[in-house]
């Protein structure tokens, strides 16, 4: 069964942001990668990578190649994305994911993340990154965005917290974040970044320069209007946070819902890359 999105590739050549000529040159160069990890392409998923790329065609040959190293190399995270799994649903439960249904204004997609059950000891780590890595495919799938913007509320997170950090999750993250998205990430923005600090002792060994410019810490007390005006628009934030969007939890609750409606498309992405090992 072939991996199928909410869009076409047709749809994204007649807009101009892509070219048959570019599709066709990755999908044969893909046939000819016949030792690496790297299975026959569909059209929408050449279009998501040569858009992440800005239609470099070299860079789009190293995303790729990055993206399948990644996915198999880190398949705790890629593989058996189930939401029946008891570690998910314990997750569900325990972190906010969501895709905000309103993108920025040059189509960047966001993808919204913070703590609901702030006891450390029910934060973990694998499924938490699993649910996070599945909400990013989720704001790719019904239609490419321009970027990724990731807005992450660090409010409940605490020392305890990262005690529960496993480094071979954070390495995989960054090299799948830095390396093999299949979308363009644009911006970071960490809300209410009290220990900041501690943590980015530990992720700055991961992170390249050209991400870590891409981080923006924000404080507890911050000006509101101005994040609104510089930022992110109160048109695409929640409720909670003055936007005009439903609240996080509801936002949560469809996102849910969303990723349990893509369960086969999983299960087919996973097929699709483990039948080539």
């Amino acid at each position: 069964m072939a991996l199928e999105y909410g869009f076409k590739a047709s749809d994204i050549v007649e807009e101009n942001r892509v070219n048959w000529k570019d599709i066709n040159e990755i999908k044969d160069w893909v046939e000819k990668q016949k030792k690496t990890l790297i299975p026959s392409l569909t059209d929408e998923q050449v279009v998501s990578f040569l858009l992440s790329c800005n239609n470099d065609l070299e860079a789009t040959k190293i995303t790729i190649t990055a993206f399948y190293n990644a996915r198999n190399d880190g398949a705790v995270l890629f593989n058996d994305r189930n939401l029946d799994r008891s570690d998910i649903q314990l997750q569900l439960k325990t972190d906010i994911f969501c895709v905000l249904p309103v993108r920025t204004d040059d189509n960047c997609a966001i993808i919204f993340h913070k703590l609901y059950d702030t006891n450390y000891s029910a934060y973990l780590m694998e499924p938490s990154m699993k649910l996070l890595f599945m909400t990013i495919d989720a704001a790719i799938h019904d239609y490419p965005p321009k970027g990724l913007v990731i807005l992450f509320d660090m409010k409940g997170v605490g020392l305890m917290h990262l005690t529960r950090v496993k480094l071979h999750c954070i390495r995989i993250f960054f090299h799948y974040l830095q390396e093999g998205l299949p979308v363009k990430l644009s911006r970071v923005h960490v809300l209410n970044a009290t220990i900041v600090d501690k943590v980015m002792t530990i992720m700055r060994p991961f992170i390249k320069k050209e991400v870590l410019e891409l981080l923006e810490f924000h404080s507890s007390n911050m000006d509101w209007n101005d994040f609104y005006n510089e930022c992110i628009p109160r048109k695409c934030l929640p409720s909670d946070y003055g936007g005009t969007l439903p609240s996080v939890v509801e936002l949560h609750e469809q996102n849910t819902n969303k990723l349990q409606s893509l369960k086969g498309f999983f299960e087919t992405e996973e097929n699709q890359r483990c039948n080539k090992i």
